[in-house]
């Protein structure tokens, strides 16, 4: 079975930078699971971390406001792991969108049913509760209550529902370590407020309408147009993205094979090349 080392956790604990130390040791080459970093630059308002000398597959994959799904990238990462393997080399994924990173290493078939796009727009007419009678009550009852409440997702379920069974890519099996960098919330959020002003300058060259929904776009935007004073657009910009950390957190915990590693203890990149070397050699 083919090894994989995965790098994940919340934004801000500096994935990247230690995959790109990892593939240094251990002849590696990166991978990139995040839903936002696929667009072309972006790079201030999505935080790519970039190097010189270790190549970094999936950042700059399609034009802000193509369509980008979780399939593409299955898809995408797949093919791209498979050249690493056939290079020698190891696959190194890293980053923070968690269903990416469950859905390259378990089998979900509903990944792969393709949007109708007639369907979708007829159901975006209907208001919400017409939307939750539609979905089959059993569907509907097996929807976490947050899902239940988000037309998107009704709309979705409701697709895969009507679309039927659908047979699916072959699955690709890994003897995957996930590691996954972590830190306390009060640290988390002051690392937060450093990246953000770090990237605030470059955002703001980057920041235009009809972007797709990425964090900071709206508050940079709103900076350029006067609406907001710089700190209020960084401060706000600084909110939503700890909230989603939180969210990436609680996707992440729920996840049992992950070896956490806090970010602020001086010796965790040590024991995280320990652990690394342990499994890999």
């Amino acid at each position: 079975m083919n090894k994989l080392l995965i790098v994940c956790g919340p934004t801000a604990t500096g994935k990247t930078s230690l995959a790109i130390e990892l593939a240094k040791k251990f002849r590696g080459e990166l991978v990139s699971a995040d839903s936002r970093q696929v667009y072309k630059g972006l790079d201030g308002l999505t935080g790519k971390g970039r190097s010189q000398d270790i190549p970094i597959w999936l950042y700059d994959v399609v034009a802000p406001g193509d369509e980008f799904s979780v399939a593409h990238f299955v898809r995408l990462a797949r093919a791209r792991i498979g050249y690493i393997e056939k290079q020698g080399r190891l696959p190194i994924v890293v980053g923070g969108t968690g269903f990416y990173l469950r859905a390259l290493t378990e089998t979900i078939d509903t990944i792969f049913i393709p949007p109708d796009w007639e369907l979708r727009t007829m159901l975006a007419t209907l208001s919400l509760e017409e939307l939750q009678k539609r979905l089959n009550k059993k569907r509907f009852e097996k929807m976490n209550e947050s899902d239940q409440k988000n037309p998107r997702r009704l709309i979705r379920a409701i697709e895969i529902e009507e679309k039927g069974i659908f047979a699916p890519p072959p699955s690709q099996t890994f003897d995957a370590l996930w590691i996954g960098l972590i830190a306390a919330p009060s640290a988390l959020k002051r690392r937060i407020q450093m990246r953000i002003r770090a990237r605030f300058a470059l955002a703001v060259h980057e920041a235009r309408d009809n972007l797709p929904p990425i964090l900071g776009a709206k508050q940079v935007l709103a900076f350029k147009r006067g609406k907001l004073t710089r700190e209020d657009a960084i401060a706000r910009w600084q909110t939503e993205e700890y909230q989603y950390a939180k969210r990436q957190l609680t996707w992440f915990r729920k996840e049992k094979d992950i070896h956490w590693f806090d970010v602020t203890e001086p010796d965790f990149r040590r024991r995280i090349i320990d652990t690394v070397r342990s499994w890999y050699t």
